[in-house]
């Protein structure tokens, strides 16, 4: 019964999906996000079926379902406590009950509805980890040209790493895409002051302070700088835009319990804690660097190279101990492969800074943060997805940077942007 219950469910919620990407897309671009949509979303059903089946073995559970089994518990407590009237204490007493609020009661309201269903909740992680690369496309069109975004789009529809955490019960799919629509929703504030872009900034904004707290910072830095330096219609609608934008983060701290929730987590920012958090991971099967010491500046700016260097190749291939990081070699070797063509996308952003602001600013942040603070390969590994999906627009570019010299010398003014949306 659970099987046809999370096939109908989700087959309703991607028909929909694709009703409103045929509304979105003109029909040649709708006939490519479509077809990519679908295969990656195939992908995640797949590999989600195979670990549902699997998950109940120990052996298999420690090494591939991780978080998955919390989240699933901790949710099915809150779930029965919502049906039965009681208080689910049993989550929210604990450590994890006061930082991973937003994922849990996500999947708890999934569990109230349709009852404790693990594989639809794996399947509509699968649609939400589908909608992220389509987020990254409409980003590379503002950006970039068409073929930048849709190269980047597949990369990040398709590269392994990207799949794998969107097919189980792990918060990485949700946290993606809300930072994905999230900065999306900046490039569109500079072009045009639009409620509806900011509404969707505010709630994804709203929605990282209780997936990943700490991403509220970096996406709030992101949006002040992006808007400043880049609005397409000058400094003054800029103000405006981020005034609108800043008046509304205001009155959600004021009279919501978002304002509420940030001052708890603030003294998680604390150096002396998050030394802690970090000794916890560098101790751990996988970790590195475990003398650092990040309670101080001195001692940060000494690791900061590298958790850097470890955040963004990490798992070595010749420190490979495990079944985990076997499997994780090829996807680890094709991201060496592209590297080259990040850097050269990386430069080439640089010098269309006002443009590309929000994603540098982003990307460099996180990057510095989780540089200094993840002493663990396996946590390092999963938390560079955040920073993939928009370096594989960088990645793009420099792909295509040849062919496009060469165009640009063969007819110079035939080059623009790309308009893929329906007026």
């Amino acid at each position: 019964m659970q099987v046809l219950v999370a096939a109908f469910v989700a087959g309703l919620v991607n028909v929909l999906v694709l009703v409103y990407l045929r509304k979105r897309y003109e029909p040649a671009v709708y006939r490519l996000v479509a077809l990519t949509y679908v295969g990656t979303l195939a992908l995640r059903y797949a590999l989600a079926v195979y670990l549902w089946l699997n998950h109940m073995d120990v052996g298999f559970s420690q090494a591939f379902w991780g978080d998955s089994h919390t989240y699933d518990l901790f949710a099915a407590a809150v779930a029965e406590g919502w049906t039965y009237g009681h208080h689910a204490r049993l989550w929210t007493e604990t450590a994890s009950g006061m930082v991973n609020k937003g994922f849990i009661y996500f999947v708890a309201c999934v569990y109230y509805l349709f009852g404790r269903n693990v594989l639809l909740m794996q399947f509509l992680n699968g649609i939400i980890g589908a909608l992220t690369p389509i987020a990254i496309l409409e980003i590379g069109l503002i950006l970039y040209d068409r073929r930048v975004a849709t190269t980047a789009m597949l990369l990040t529809a398709f590269f392994p790493q990207m799949i794998f955490w969107s097919a189980a019960l792990y918060k990485d799919p949700a946290v993606m895409l809300c930072i994905a629509v999230n900065i999306l929703a900046v490039f569109r504030l500079r072009r045009r002051l639009d409620p509806m872009w900011i509404g969707l900034y505010l709630l994804t904004a709203v929605a990282l302070v209780w997936l990943r707290f700490y991403i509220f910072y970096a996406v709030l830095v992101a949006a002040v700088a992006g808007l400043l330096a880049g609005h397409r219609r000058g400094a003054v609608l800029g103000f405006l835009t981020q005034l609108c934008l800043v008046t509304g983060v205001i009155l959600l701290f004021w009279f919501t319990p978002v304002g509420q929730e940030i001052a708890a987590r603030s003294r998680f920012l604390d150096m002396e804690l998050l030394q802690n958090s970090r000794l916890d991971l560098a101790h751990a099967g996988s970790g590195f660097a475990t003398a650092a010491d990040v309670s101080s500046v001195s001692g940060l700016l000494k690791v900061l190279p590298v958790g850097i260097a470890y955040l963004l190749f990490a798992p070595f291939p010749w420190t490979i101990s495990n079944l985990r990081q076997l499997l994780a070699l090829p996807d680890v070797l094709a991201w060496y492969a592209l590297t080259p063509a990040l850097v050269a996308g990386i430069v080439m952003a640089f010098k269309r800074l006002r443009q590309t602001m929000p994603i540098l600013v982003f990307t460099t942040a996180l990057t510095l943060a989780y540089g200094a603070f993840l002493g663990n390969v396996g946590t390092a590994y999963r938390q560079r997805t955040q920073i993939m999906m928009f370096y594989f627009l960088f990645i793009a570019d420099g792909l295509h940077r040849k062919r496009r010299v060469a165009e640009e010398h063969a007819a110079p003014s035939s080059v623009g942007h790309n308009v893929a949306l329906r007026s």
